[in-house]
């Protein structure tokens, strides 16, 4: 399921990568915390993928339980060699990549893996998310839901991140 960002908000995403000193990563990675938090409930998944070495533990919490810049530190801390937490298998994987991905590598494949897949990466300076999940764990308004809360959770964050 692709669900681009608008202009719009990929620029309010760079301006708070600008303003706050946090990586694209890391914001990306404490959206989709917040979607997962308000979509399915709060709690801690495992997320692998090209933008973490290892597995760490992302913390899905909402607002009232974590605010902006702690959940910003938190993702920060979890992306670090000493809080990754080695071979654990992966709830979700997550990889953002500064260009499109390389179509001859064809689709993501979820089978008997990760639940969820979340691939974010630029065409033409906009932010492009595509979406991958096992029907079998995750049906399509659960997901569809995902992005919606993703993109609310981006603007949370956008909006209120301060320099650390």
């Amino acid at each position: 399921m692709s669900a681009p960002l608008s202009p719009e908000l990929t620029l309010e995403l760079d301006g708070a990568v600008e303003f706050a000193g946090f990586s694209v990563e890391e914001i990306l990675l404490a959206a989709l915390g917040r979607a997962i938090a308000r979509t399915i409930g709060v709690g801690v998944v495992t997320v692998s993928g090209l933008t973490t070495v290892a597995p760490i533990r992302l913390c899905c919490a909402e607002e009232r339980d974590f605010d902006t810049n702690a959940l910003l530190v938190d993702v920060r801390d979890a992306l670090t060699p000493t809080r990754q937490i080695g071979n654990a298998p992966a709830d979700v994987v997550f990889s953002f990549l500064g260009l499109p991905p390389d179509p001859s590598l064809g689709p993501l494949q979820l089978t008997d893996g990760p639940a969820l897949g979340v691939l974010a990466y630029r065409v033409d300076g906009e932010l492009q998310m595509d979406w991958w999940f096992d029907g079998r764990r995750l049906d399509t308004c659960t997901v569809e839901e995902l992005t919606t809360q993703f993109r609310l959770g981006l603007i949370g964050l956008t909006s209120e991140a301060f320099p650390a």
